[in-house]
């Protein structure tokens, strides 16, 4: 089964289950029905039946007036609460069944969509990696996280190894003109965090920035976001940060296992481009030609 047929199956596999489990939904409930009708009309048979019978006895078989009455009307209620608890019982299952199948088939939609968005990644870093000028880099590995992540804002921070810092390179998003060529030391703040460590991070909300004291946020209220290294031979070459706005859908685990795969790409691909253009800046050196400004 090849990349493209993959999903469809998966698509087509969930649609089978799904009608599967209307069906099994379907033949509960006429279970239920069956049963409640056999208990209802037995019992209420029984009621017709037998009070006229026991009337007709010479001699009162118990030792109360109208016993047989009292012993009638306790099976009708005993009956009843019986069919309510079952009907009870039949919804819950039902319930939870229809959302046990809900969120399977959202797990597949989640897996198909994990696997387009990483199959598309790939294309793009293959493109790039045809690409030489490092600023067009820059701006693709941003705006491809823009669109293939369904961020709000991305960016691209490179790591100045003499001064220990970090540079943003690209960004895209709200005051990106303020924020281009901004630099951070490693030691301080979320990107910091990242490159100092070489983990990821994915912070959804107040609840998992408390997990990380030694960050010293000035802003608690942090809306969806993750931030990975970008590492090429386990050299730290950047940063790179995708966040979502505070109503947007939050982060899951899957986004930031694409996303560090694509900063591997993208790490490769702007070392490429770097090493290109020393080859390209050393070889009229070499020739003892004038370098072109």
């Amino acid at each position: 089964m090849n990349g493209k047929e993959a999903p469809g199956g998966m698509k087509r596999g969930g649609s089978d289950r799904l009608a599967e489990s209307d069906s099994i939904y379907r033949n509960a409930w006429i279970n239920w029905f069956m049963l409640a009708g056999v208990l209802l009309l037995t019992t209420f048979g029984l009621i017709t039946a037998l009070p006229p019978l026991l009337s007709a006895r010479i001699a009162n078989p118990w030792p109360w007036v109208k016993t047989d009455l009292v012993l009638l009307i306790g099976l009708s209620a005993t009956v009843l609460l019986f069919v309510t608890y079952l009907t009870m019982q039949q919804r819950q299952v039902m319930r939870m069944h229809r959302d046990i199948q809900k969120l399977k088939l959202e797990l597949e939609e989640r897996i198909v969509l994990h696997t387009r968005r990483l199959s598309a990644l790939s294309e793009i870093s293959h493109t790039m990696g045809a690409e030489t000028d490092l600023r067009v880099i820059f701006d693709r590995i941003t705006r491809t996280c823009m669109e293939k992540f369904a961020s709000a804002r991305a960016s691209l921070m490179l790591y100045d190894k003499e001064r220990r810092e970090l540079v943003v390179e690209s960004i895209w998003g709200p005051y990106e003109k303020n924020i281009m060529k901004m630099r951070c030391e490693i030691d301080s703040g979320i990107a910091g965090w990242v490159a100092r460590n070489g983990k990821p991070l994915l912070l959804n909300g107040p609840e998992d920035v408390a997990n990380y004291p030694e960050l010293k946020l000035k802003d608690s209220s942090t809306s969806s976001a993750i931030v990975v290294p970008i590492t090429v031979r386990n050299e730290l070459v950047g940063v790179l940060n995708v966040s979502r706005s505070p109503e947007g859908a939050r982060y899951e685990i899957e986004d930031l296992f694409a996303l560090q795969i694509f900063a591997q790409n993208a790490g490769s691909c702007i070392r490429h481009a770097e090493q290109i253009n020393w080859m390209r800046q050393m070889v009229p050196r070499l020739n003892g030609q004038p370098q072109k400004a």
